[in-house]
């Protein structure tokens, strides 16, 4: 019975020991795998680090989704867009896109080719692509600097406009000045001219009088009187004097409406306009981060950097990122093959006789003469035993 229970328990195992032989089945099955595949990397000689080529695969597709999707966004906002608009700016896109999924395998062939013309091939092809990715990260760039050179760009041509309004507007107040000033000149021209006339006017006599006779009959003098008439040179002075009165007038009328024009020359409303607008530009330029490494680079102000120095920095700062990125997964494809050395067969080492003699002679010897008196006692113990068994017999 108790050899029965011990015999069940043997044959029922408990879920531990189950998992035991799983767990050594696997790693056996797993040593295998990784011998064959040993044997295998041997053979060919190079292996593969089958993670860091799946990481340049995965940095290809992160690559070619951002290109795709700002191509995208890019056609979206064309005017008058249509479905077929949309499809027709992204062919060439994914044309490129096809050629930059080629640099991983091309990459990884540049290692395992062993004709050296086939690599120079795989490397051209790898020179392509790192191109054709570093145009394409170039756009990108681009888009993504844009919108800020765009918002500088609005704010700046909003100041030169309020600037150029306000030049004319000082011009224009300038003119206005002089005009008042002349219009007061004129006006205390014609205001002495009329004093002037006053003050002759007032010097006249208004009657100018004389003594004549009148003759009687006979032709002789006769009695004397006065005579008195107007004084002919009031008339015309007179009528210089209303003339010049008239001008007066018209001129104190034009002096006081070119005051009233003056007056809504106020500066300060376009003061304020272009104060504003030259917040608003710091404002973007300081948004800007072309603008504040331009200004770290060139030592300046940010709002004095030029558009040269901008675009110029904004041509290397995108350009060697793009090739660094775009060299990135070719570089984890090359680096994921490793070249393997086969193994050198060991040549047996050579021993001459008399060396084997003088080693492994007095060994022999030694083994022989234990073998020859082993076969001596076995025979005197056989004897010895047929004997005994004669006696009893």
């Amino acid at each position: 019975m108790e050899s029965s229970d011990q015999t069940s328990f043997e044959s029922d195992p408990t879920p531990d020991s189950f998992l035991s032989r799983r767990r050594k089945a696997a790693r056996a099955a797993a040593a295998e795998r990784n011998r064959s595949r040993l044997e295998r990397d041997i053979a060919r000689g190079y292996s593969i680090n089958v993670k860091q080529v799946v990481l340049a695969f995965a940095v290809e597709f992160v690559i070619i989704g951002l290109i795709l999707t700002s191509q995208f966004v890019y056609a979206s906002q064309l005017p008058n867009v249509t479905r077929f608009l949309v499809v027709q700016t992204l062919l060439f896109p994914i044309a490129l896109a096809m050629v930059e999924l080629a640099r991983v395998p091309l990459a990884i062939a540049v290692r395992i080719q062993k004709s050296w013309n086939i690599q120079f091939a795989a490397l051209l092809g790898v020179a392509c692509a790192v191109v054709v990715t570093s145009a394409s990260l170039y756009q990108i760039g681009n888009f993504t600097f844009n919108p800020r050179l765009e918002a500088v760009h609005e704010k700046r041509e909003q100041l030169d406009s309020l600037q150029g309004h306000k030049t004319e507007f000082l011009a224009q107040k300038k003119d206005a000045q002089d005009k008042v000033e002349q219009r007061a000149k004129e006006f205390n021209i014609l205001s002495d001219r009329y004093k002037s006339l006053v003050s002759q006017l007032n010097a006249q006599q208004n009657l100018s009088c004389s003594t004549i006779s009148t003759p009687d009959a006979n032709g002789a003098p006769g009695p004397t009187k006065q005579v008195c008439k107007e004084n002919p040179g009031l008339k015309p002075l007179r009528t210089e004097i209303d003339a010049t009165k008239a001008k007066l007038t018209d001129s104190e009328t034009l002096n006081k409406q070119a005051q009233v024009d003056l007056e809504k020359f106020n500066p300060r409303s376009i003061d304020e306009e272009v104060n504003k607008a030259d917040k608003e530009y710091r404002d973007a330029i300081f948004q800007s981060p072309l603008h504040s490494y331009t200004a770290m680079l060139f030592n300046k102000d940010p709002k004095d950097v030029s558009e040269g120095e901008v675009k110029t920095l904004e041509w290397y700062l995108i350009l060697i990122p793009s090739i660094a990125a775009a060299l990135s997964s070719t570089l984890i494809a090359m680096t994921a093959v490793h070249r393997l050395r086969p193994p050198k067969p060991q040549t047996p080492t050579a021993i001459s006789d008399d060396a084997v003699t003088y080693l492994f002679g007095p060994l022999v010897e030694a083994i022989k003469k234990e073998a020859s008196d082993a076969v001596e006692r076995a025979a005197v113990a056989r004897e010895t035993n047929q004997k005994s068994s004669e006696k009893t017999a």
